[in-house]
């Protein structure tokens, strides 16, 4: 059965391998990708396809991410996926979305934004990432509350903004302490496990230290904040 075919056919048992002889095809198996989305009889099957376009190659996949990313007729599950798709795609050349979705009315579309920025955007989206920073700083305060640090990444909507912020912040210690004021202001809105991270990766937001600007690594930063979103589902050998 050709990638074509196979694609065109969701149920069958061979769909899950042609995504992955789509993204190894070049071209033509992202024509064969698109051409599977836009007749695509689902949402699951959508997302399946937008992250298979993540990680393909050709001319014409990221014009339709960023299309579908900013598709108020898609589902926010397929919009976040074209978020996610689109910055592993295109790097920083996908902020200009990635910012624009940080406004969307809907959480998890904010969210994944976010970290899609985190991961691969510049620092254009720098003054809405440290505003979202400062409202996530709002929550109330809740001391039982905690996250596992195993799976902190995934979990933290706060470390997201940090890693973004420190990113663009690295050598700069104007845009260090705008950082580390507002965090160091509300540590008793951070939980545990985040003021533990805090206190090892980025000392100066934690009150009980310093407020000595330094060097962050940026590289270390986005390769945590990446782990495992970023990862790549269809490796090539």
């Amino acid at each position: 059965m050709s990638i074509e075919s196979a694609l065109a056919d969701p149920g069958h048992d061979s769909f899950e391998t042609a995504l992955t002889d789509a993204v190894h095809a070049g071209p033509r198996g992202e024509r064969a990708l698109l051409a599977a989305l836009a007749a695509a009889p689902d949402e699951d099957h959508a997302c399946d396809l937008v992250a298979a376009l993540g990680e393909a190659d050709g001319p014409d996949g990221p014009a339709i991410l960023r299309a579908v990313a900013v598709d108020p007729n898609r589902s926010a599950p397929e919009r976040c996926a074209a978020l996610i798709a689109l910055a592993k795609r295109s790097g920083p050349a996908a902020g200009d979305v990635c910012a624009r979705a940080l406004a969307d009315p809907d959480e998890s579309i904010r969210d994944y934004a976010l970290l899609a920025l985190a991961a691969a955007g510049d620092d254009r989206a720098w003054a809405a990432v440290l505003a979202e920073l400062e409202r996530l700083l709002q929550r109330p305060a809740d001391p039982d509350r905690d996250l596992d640090e195993r799976t902190l990444s995934g979990q933290s909507t706060l470390l997201t903004a940090v890693c973004y912020l420190g990113r663009h912040a690295a050598t700069d210690p104007q845009r260090q302490r705008a950082v580390t004021g507002l965090v160091r202001r509300r540590w008793d809105r951070v939980h545990g496990a985040e003021q533990r991270w805090l206190t090892v990766h980025w000392p100066a937001c934690d009150p009980n230290r310093p407020d000595t600007a330094t060097t962050l690594d940026a590289t270390w930063l986005t390769d945590w904040i990446s782990w495992p979103m970023f990862s790549a589902l269809f490796p090539r050998g």
